[in-house]
């Protein structure tokens, strides 16, 4: 759990640091982007720091992209 506990509390900071930035200066699409990957990216370290089995990311690559 304090594992998680780190997660939430990093994530926190990066969203503390880059929000009000990109706000400030009017970068919509940067936001946009932004906040789409640190989703991405909490709620991935989230089911790490808990321990959730998940599949590696080749493997996901390999599924969306699809395998010749």
């Amino acid at each position: 759990m304090q594992e998680l506990l780190m997660v939430v509390v990093v994530m926190v900071l990066m969203l503390a640091f880059q929000l009000p930035l990109l706000i400030k200066e009017r970068q919509w699409g940067e936001l946009a982007a932004f906040l789409t990957l640190w989703l991405v990216a909490s709620v991935y370290a989230s089911l790490l720091a808990l321990d959730v089995e998940l599949p590696r990311q080749a493997q996901i690559l390999i599924k969306l992209l699809g395998s010749k």
